[in-house]
């Protein structure tokens, strides 16, 4: 039996086709919400859990998702049999066996089934590996109460970060700063500890996955649309409640003061969120679940990626751009002020540059930098908390901004007959990303065509030839730009900044620049005493069904018989399909996974930690690391990492 507590991200979604559900109006669970703000647990689960599951639907949407595991999955072999890496949780999931038993289970609702499927691609740990079913991914789910960790009297805590008291009226603006001593009778620290291990699906690193479920005091990271931390989720949760026993602060004295009045305890409810759109049953369905054609092809599915990554404000977006200009805020430039006026920031928030904003970026970017010059900036931090990742072209701009040229990281991509047609024929007809790769050793498509074998876990799996991504395109469009390439800060002026948060091209990013050109790291948060990444999921690229079926239509391949159909219900599924290994050094052996990036360990130079103090205040965070940059208290550790 699976669980249906899971956690699954946001991804674009793909509208499919399905067979209206007729839904008796009698006693109908989702007329009694809609038009509601908020309604309580039972009411929105009732609504949820209307609508039955049908065995034709399971069956379908279980053969896909196998298909695309089994075909195009990059990691599918190696997850069954995961090597063992010291300081990761890497478990062994063999997802054919588990879509299995998950076929043969009798479900109680469509809903169950559904979240069934994305639970067990979750515990997997890679980011890149999701099913999103948008009928369940509707409602928003709220504690009234959101937590983070601190240090405090010399030990680490769960504390109340703050209180959305717009939610529940028994939630009270006094529990802020409390400290949180159970949760549901169980040691809050143990408690958080395990759900993060075991719960959160975006790391293979534990001190991402914690970092992942909080929150600050003063923001809601809001990483993804799908966020599955403590408070906040856009799935149905296990349960209705949970028991909070909190230590609060006497009247008049600050938490540190460690003077706490005699504890209490609190049962605190889930609240949802109700979507708008619907009026009942059948509208619901029909709006979140059910049929939307379109002319767009034979099989009538209308490819629309409707959800787009959302990031919402960095920790330490504390003061105006220096230099007055964003680029959808994909970075800023600031200047740290007082003593520390010799420091700079570049919050890089994302590396998803929209094709239109791409000269914009390069200009923003170089402009920053000249400014950074100007003012005689000395040492600078890159602060990678919460990138999602995006266009490696950018990142590779990024790095070459500071070093001119960087080795290519090369990877390869799995084999199937598939792929295979589909880059032939991009070739041929001159279409869609396939043509994006080069190798130094074949031309065209032989690259995919003229496949290896390597071993992963016990079996041998099929892969493309040696490539790395072509950006000359990219770059082409802004060599009148004259971007600012410079060696005036070497690697020990430079520090990268990361809560664990930093994944996809971010994470390749900045593991290029750690272990290439020998940028020290800093790790933040996590749990303490244990060795923490400063990247998540680098897996290489991934690919989503809706943007997959939308290039086998550009190929005229949509009916090819192993090409995988749109979900039966509204869904999307996104994947790894190019592995990345560990730069080009000279212990680097191509094509053994024990140079896979996703499953190696590039564990932070040193460490620091959230406390009352500067969780409170981002600015006092930022000049403790500032503190670290100068004195050198951060040297780049050999084989090492905290």
């Amino acid at each position: 039996m699976f669980s249906s507590n899971l956690f699954a991200i946001a991804t674009s979604l793909l509208l499919a086709t399905l067979p209206s559900f007729s839904l008796a109006q009698t006693s109908d669970p989702c007329a009694i919400v809609a038009g509601k703000p908020i309604a309580t647990f039972a009411e929105a689960k009732a609504c949820l859990e209307y609508f039955p599951y049908n065995h034709t639907i399971a069956t379908e949407t279980i053969d896909i998702v196998r298909k695309i595991t089994d075909d195009l999955y990059i990691f599918n072999e190696i997850a069954a049999t995961p090597p063992k890496v010291e300081g990761l949780s890497i478990v062994p999931v063999n997802i054919s066996k588990a879509l299995d038993i998950i076929q043969k289970e009798p479900w109680k609702s469509d809903r169950a089934f559904q979240d069934a499927i994305a639970l067990i691609l979750d515990k997997v740990h890679d980011a890149h590996l999701v099913y999103s079913p948008h009928c369940y991914r509707q409602f928003i789910f709220w504690q009234p109460i959101q937590l983070n960790s601190l240090i405090r009297d010399g030990r680490q805590i769960v504390n109340v970060a703050y209180v959305k008291d717009d939610l529940w009226a028994d939630a009270k603006k006094e529990w802020t700063d409390c400290e949180v001593t159970h949760i549901d009778d169980v040691n809050a620290m143990e408690m958080v500890v395990n759900y993060a291990v075991n719960n959160n699906g975006e790391s293979k690193d534990v001190n991402t996955c914690l970092n992942n479920i909080m929150n600050s005091k003063d923001y809601f990271h809001g990483w993804d649309d799908g966020a599955d931390d403590l408070g906040y989720h856009r799935f149905l949760p296990a349960q209705e409640s949970h028991k909070y026993t909190l230590q609060c602060p006497k009247n008049g004295t600050k938490p540190e003061q460690a003077d706490y009045d005699e504890p209490i305890t609190v049962t605190i409810p889930w609240v949802a969120q109700i979507p708008t759109g619907f009026s009942d049953a059948d509208t619901y369905w029909d709006s979140f679940c059910s049929v939307h054609t379109s002319a767009l092809s034979k099989r009538g599915p209308l490819f629309e990626p409707t959800v787009q990554e959302n990031h919402i404000g960095q920790a330490f977006d504390f003061s105006e751009n220096s230099i007055g200009h964003t680029t959808r805020d994909y970075t800023e430039f600031l200047i740290l002020d007082g003593e520390d006026s010799d420091v700079g920031l570049i919050d890089i928030q994302s590396f998803s540059v929209a094709s239109e904003d791409k000269e914009a970026f390069v200009k923003n970017f170089t402009r920053g930098l000249q400014m950074f010059a100007e003012k005689n900036v000395k040492k600078i931090i890159f602060d990678f908390s919460g990138n999602g990742g995006g266009d490696a072209c950018a990142g590779e701009f990024f790095i070459n901004s500071f070093f001119s040229s960087t080795p290519d990281y090369y990877s390869d991509v799995k084999y199937s007959s598939l792929v295979d047609n589909m880059v032939q024929k991009a070739f041929d007809m001159k279409s869609t990303k396939w043509m994006d790769y080069k190798s130094n050793h074949t031309q065209d498509a032989d690259w995919y065509t003229n496949p290896v074998t390597y071993k992963r876990g016990n079996t041998d799996v099929k892969f493309s030839q040696p490539v790395s991504l072509s950006c000359e395109s990219w770059n082409s469009a802004f060599a009148g730009n004259n971007a600012f390439n410079t060696s005036r800060w070497n690697a020990d002026d430079l520090l990268i900044l990361s809560d664990g948060r930093c994944g996809s091209t971010c994470a390749i990013v900045v593991s290029r620049l750690r272990l290439i050109h020998n940028v020290p790291a800093l790790g933040l948060g996590g749990i303490r005493g244990n060795r923490m990444q400063f990247a998540s999921f680098p897996g290489g690229e991934s690919e989503r069904l809706s943007s997959f079926l939308m290039d086998l239509q550009s190929l005229d391949l949509l009916d090819d018989p192993k090409a995988p159909k749109p979900f039966p219900e509204r869904a999307d599924m996104g994947w790894t399909f190019r592995e990345v290994y560990r730069p080009n050094l000279p212990d680097t052996k191509f094509g053994d996974e024990v140079n896979l990036l996703e499953y190696n360990n590039v564990a932070a130079d040193c460490r620091m930690y959230y406390t009352d103090e500067n969780a409170s205040d981002p600015k006092k965070l930022l000049h403790e690391v500032a503190a670290l940059v100068k004195s050198g208290q951060c040297p780049l550790v050999q084989n090492g990492g905290k």
